[in-house]
């Protein structure tokens, strides 16, 4: 069974501010990173329960799953009828306070 997959307005906005920030020294970099975590979105409509349940108790809780891409993560939750991408975010940042 397949879900549509939807990428909230926050999850848009971190993907142009990805974007911005790549290509600012390798253009080409930033279409092909883009485009590789879109493609990972998309996967999730076949595959909602790819990503990993996180450790932190306060993500599991609110039943959060996130995707690896990269240095980057993508936070979603898989719903009845559809999965919803909250945020993508760089693994490096302190992510509990922006989900």
């Amino acid at each position: 069974m397949t879900r549509p997959v939807r990428i909230l307005r926050r999850a848009q906005t971190d993907l142009q501010e990805i974007r911005d920030y790549v290509q600012r020294d390798r253009p080409r970099a930033a279409e092909r990173l883009i485009n590789k975590l879109l493609d990972r979105i998309d996967g999730l409509a076949k595959w909602p329960e790819r990503g990993v349940v996180p450790k932190d108790e306060y993500l599991r809780a609110r039943g959060f799953r996130v995707l690896i891409e990269g240095e980057y993560l993508i936070f979603y939750k898989v719903l009845q009828r559809q999965v919803r991408v909250y945020r993508i975010l760089h693994g490096r940042r302190r992510y509990r306070h922006l989900l």
